[in-house]
C-alpha cells in the first residue's frame, strides 16, 4: 500500500470540507423544517423578507409549503417574495393558492390584481347570464368547505319550513315563500359546488410560470409540431390532459388550446 503524502491529505481534507458545506447547504432547508415549527419558520422567512433578502425568503417559505403545510398567509407571503423576485408566474401561482383558502381576504385579492395588470397576456371575459354570475360571485366568496356548510344548513332550512308548511295551515304561505327563496340560493349553490368539483377535476386551474413559452398543436417541440400562439409568465390557463413531459392547456372560454412543456406550466390546486 502506498503511503500518502501531506499534500494529499490536505488535498483530501478540502475536498471533505467541500463536500459537508454542499450537504449542509441542501440539508439546511429541511433541518430548519424539522427543528423549527411552521410559525417560526414562517418568521425566519418574514425577516428574511423584510430584508430585503427575497431568494432566501422563498426558500424558507417554500420548505414550509414542502413539509405539507397549507396555509393562506403562508402562500400570500410566497407570492409577495416571488412578486418582489420578479417572477409574476409564481407570484399569480401563490396568489391564487392563497385566494383558494381565503377568497374573502382583501390583500390577497388586491396583490393579485396589481400582478395581473402586469402579466403580457390579456383575454377577454364572456359576458355571463344572471344565475351564472351568482354561482361565480359565491365561489369567489366561498371555500368549497364553506359553501357545503351553508348548503347542508339551506337544506335544513327547507326541510323545516316545509314540515312547517305541512302541519300548519295558517302559516303555510310564508312557509311557501321561504322555501322559494331559501331553494333559489340552494340550487345556486350546489350548481357552485358541482361546478367548482367538476373543474378542479376535469380542466383545473393552471398558471404559466415560464418565462416565455410556445405552445404546440401536439405534444412536442416547434420542430415537430406548429405553433399555435405564445404564452408569458402569469397567464391563467386550464389544464385538460397530460402527457409525459407535456400539458395540453386551454385558455379561458377554451376556444384555444395547445400543448406546453409540463415545467412550463403549475396547478393552482395540488391533486390529492
Amino acid at each position: 500500500m502506498k503511503a500518502i503524502n501531506n499534500y494529499q491529505v490536505t488535498i483530501n481534507n478540502y475536498k471533505l470540507l467541500v463536500w459537508v458545506g454542499v450537504l449542509l447547504f441542501f440539508a439546511a432547508p429541511l433541518a430548519l423544517a424539522q427543528s423549527v415549527s411552521p410559525t417560526e419558520a414562517m418568521l425566519v422567512g418574514n425577516q428574511h423578507y423584510e430584508a430585503g433578502q427575497y431568494i432566501e425568503a422563498v426558500d424558507v417559505y417554500e420548505t414550509i409549503v414542502a413539509a405539507g403545510v397549507e396555509d393562506s398567509i403562508l402562500y400570500y407571503n410566497l407570492g409577495n417574495a416571488y412578486y418582489k423576485r420578479g417572477d409574476l408566474g409564481r407570484a399569480i401561482l401563490n396568489y391564487r393558492r392563497a385566494q383558494y383558502l381565503d377568497p374573502r381576504d382583501a390583500d390577497i385579492a388586491a396583490n393579485l390584481a396589481v400582478a395581473q395588470t402586469q402579466t403580457l397576456d390579456r383575454f377577454e371575459e364572456s359576458n355571463e347570464e344572471s344565475l351564472t354570475n351568482l354561482i361565480q360571485a359565491a365561489e369567489e366568496w366561498l371555500t368549497l368547505g364553506e359553501a357545503s356548510i351553508l348548503a347542508l344548513v339551506l337544506w335544513l332550512l327547507v326541510s323545516a319550513f316545509a314540515i312547517m308548511a305541512i302541519v300548519s295551515t295558517r302559516l303555510r304561505r310564508i312557509s311557501l315563500w321561504a322555501i322559494g327563496v331559501l331553494g333559489f340560493f340552494l340550487v345556486a349553490g350546489l350548481l357552485s359546488m358541482t361546478n367548482r368539483s367538476y373543474t378542479l377535476r376535469v380542466s383545473p386551474p393552471a398558471v404559466i410560470v415560464a418565462q416565455a413559452v410556445d405552445v404546440t398543436s401536439g405534444p412536442g417541440s416547434a420542430e415537430q409540431y406548429l405553433v399555435e400562439f405564445n404564452l408569458h409568465s402569469g397567464a391563467e390557463v386550464s389544464l385538460i390532459e397530460s402527457r409525459p413531459g407535456w400539458r395540453r392547456i386551454a385558455l379561458p372560454g377554451e376556444d384555444f388550446q395547445g400543448w406546453v412543456p409540463s415545467q412550463a406550466v403549475e396547478r393552482v390546486i395540488e391533486e390529492d
